[in-house]
C-alpha cells in the first residue's frame, strides 16, 4: 500500500510538472487545488488499508464503552456507562450481556479466558471479579478505604491472574490499588505526593509500570484547574515513583497509555482547549510532546498504535491518523467517543466508543469481494471458540452442490479435509474433533477453517486452547 501511495503521488507530480515546468506559472488557485488533491489522495489511499466498521450493529449503544479487553482475536469483553458488561467469542460480531449493575463501568482487563476484573466509578461497588469467563461477576468487598475519599478505578493493568493494578481517579483521589494474590488481599498506595488525579496505568511486569494523570498539589478542574499532565514510573511495584514527564500547559492531564512496542509508547493528553500526544522511543525514560495544534481535537482521549509509526488519536467527535510516528496527522472517520484501542498485530484491531468498532486490514479488491459476496452464503464463527477438544462449524448454502470444508494451521498448511460431499441448500453444520488427517490431536493455537461451494469460498480463524 505504501508503494501504491508513492506511485500515485509521483504520477501526480509528473503531470503537474509537465503542465507547469516553471513553478512561477502555477497560480495560487492551482497550488491550492494541488494541496487539496494530495491531501484527499493520502486520506483515501490510506483509508482503503484500514477499514473501520461497527463490529455488531445489534449491540446496544451507550454514551460510551469506556474499555475493552480481548485475550484472543475472538474473545473479549466490553464495559460501558450503562452499567453493562458484554462478552464476545466471535471477534465482536455478536455480544452477550453478562452483567447489568447500577454502576458506571470504567475499566476492564482479563488475564486469560477465565480471570478478569471490571472497575467502576462507584465507591460502593468499586471493583468486580470473575473466575469463570464472566458468567458470574462478584463484587470485591475486601478493598482498603481512604477515609473521606470516594475511590474510583479508571484504569486496570493485569500482569497475570494473581497480580493486578488499578488506578484512579480522574477527579481524585490519586491512588493505586494492588493485589499479588488474585484479590485475597489488597494494598492501597496513596499517590498524593506524585499526582492530583490518576487515570490509566500500564505495567510491563510485576514490578515495572507507568501511570498517568495530573501534577501533584494542584486543582483539578477542566476549565480553571492548575493540573499539568504527568507520567510516573515505578520499578518496585509501586513503593516508589519517579516523574518521567510534566507538561507545561494547564489545565491538562494524561489520559490513556499505549505501547505498541517495548521501546515506543504514546500517551494521550486531555485538555479542553487544545490537543497533544506525548511519545517515547526509549521505553519511557524520556518523553516528547507531539503538539497536534488542532482545535477540533481538543478533549483528546483515545490513543492507539498498530506499530511504532501508524496510529490514531481520538477526541470526542473527531479522529486523526498518523503514519509517521506523530509528525503529521490526517482526518479519518472511525466512530464516536473513542476511548480505548486494542490491536493484534497490524491486521486486526478493536476500538470502544458509543459502540465497538473493528478493522481488518485488507486490500480494496478484498473489500469489494466482501461487499459483493452472496448474502445467502454464510460461514458462521465456530462455537465454542476457543474450544477443546471439538468445535462446531455452521454454514448456509444458497444452492445445492458439492461442499468441501478444510482445516489449515495458522501458517496456512492444510491439515485435514473434514467434509467433501454433495449437500442441499440451507443451513448445515459439521464438528471438527481437533485432529489432523492422521488422527493426531493438534496442539494449542490458531487454526483456519475454509468452506468451498460452487464459485463461493470463505474462511475464518479459530483458537484451540488446552
Amino acid at each position: 500500500m505504501g508503494s501504491t501511495k508513492i506511485n500515485c503521488l509521483n504520477l501526480l507530480s509528473y503531470i503537474l510538472i509537465s503542465k507547469y515546468p516553471n513553478k512561477q506559472y502555477m497560480t495560487l488557485k492551482n497550488y491550492f487545488l494541488l494541496t487539496v488533491i494530495i491531501f484527499l489522495l493520502q486520506v483515501n489511499i490510506f483509508s482503503q488499508d484500514y477499514n473501520w466498521t461497527v463490529a455488531d450493529p445489534n449491540l446496544q449503544t451507550a454514551a460510551r464503552y469506556d474499555d475493552i479487553s480481548f485475550v484472543t482475536p475472538f474473545i473479549g469483553w466490553a464495559v460501558n456507562s450503562n452499567g453493562q458488561i458484554y462478552k464476545t467469542t466471535t471477534g465482536g460480531e455478536s455480544w452477550t450481556k453478562q452483567k447489568q449493575a447500577s454502576v458506571y463501568f470504567r475499566s476492564v482487563k482479563f488475564a486469560d479466558t477465565l480471570n478478569g476484573w471490571a472497575g467502576t466509578l462507584n465507591v460502593a461497588s468499586l471493583l468486580f471479579h470473575t473466575t469463570d469467563g464472566g458468567n458470574n461477576w462478584d463484587p470485591v468487598t475486601n478493598l482498603p478505604s481512604l477515609q473521606g475519599q470516594n475511590l474510583k478505578v479508571c484504569g486496570l493493568s493485569v500482569v497475570n491472574k494473581d497480580i493486578v493494578y488499578g488506578s484512579g481517579a480522574f477527579n481524585g483521589p490519586p491512588v493505586i490499588l494492588k493485589t499479588t494474590n488474585a484479590g485475597e488481599s489488597w494494598q492501597l498506595i496513596d499517590m498524593k505526593n506524585y499526582a492530583t488525579n490518576l487515570i490509566d496505568c500500564y505495567f510491563i511486569n510485576k514490578d515495572s509500570g507507568f501511570v498517568v494523570g495530573g501534577s501533584p498539589f494542584a486543582i483539578f478542574d477542566p476549565i480553571d484547574g492548575t493540573t499539568k499532565a504527568v507520567i510516573l514510573f515505578t520499578s518496585d511495584g509501586g513503593t516508589t515513583w519517579v516523574n518521567r514527564y510534566t507538561s507545561s500547559i494547564q489545565p491538562e492531564w494524561g489520559w490513556k497509555i499505549n505501547f505498541p512496542s517495548s521501546d515506543t509508547g504514546y500517551v494521550s493528553v486531555e485538555n479542553f482547549f487544545s490537543a497533544s500526544v506525548v511519545k517515547t522511543v526509549d521505553g519511557g525514560v524520556t518523553w516528547t510532546n507531539l503538539l497536534l495544534n488542532l482545535r477540533d481535537m481538543a478533549d483528546l482521549e483515545g490513543i492507539g498504535f498498530v506499530n511504532g509509526t501508524t496510529g490514531w488519536a481520538c477526541a470526542r467527535e473527531n479522529e486523526r491518523i498518523t503514519t509517521n510516528g506523530g509528525q503529521t496527522w490526517s482526518p479519518v472517520d472511525i466512530g464516536k467517543q473513542i476511548n480505548r484501542f486494542q490491536f493484534f498485530g497490524d491486521t486486526l484491531g478493536y476500538a470502544s466508543g458509543v459502540t465497538i468498532y473493528k478493522y481488518i486490514k485488507q486490500s480494496p479488491s478484498e473489500v469489494k469481494q466482501k461487499i459483493e459476496f452472496p448474502k445467502s452464503f454464510f460461514l458462521s464463527q465456530n462455537y465454542p471458540n476457543p474450544f477443546n477438544p471439538s468445535t462446531t462449524i455452521e454454514y448456509t448454502l444458497p444452492l445445492a452442490g458439492r461442499v468441501m470444508v478444510r482445516i489449515y494451521d495458522g501458517l496456512g498448511q492444510e491439515l485435514r479435509t473434514i467434509l467433501d460431499t454433495e449437500q442441499s441448500s440451507g443451513k448445515h453444520s459439521i464438528v471438527w474433533d481437533g485432529k489432523d488427517a492422521d488422527e493426531h490431536t493438534v496442539s494449542s493455537g490458531p487454526y483456519i477453517y475454509r468452506i468451498d461451494s460452487g464459485d463461493n469460498a470463505e474462511s475464518k480463524m479459530m483458537i484451540l486452547l488446552k
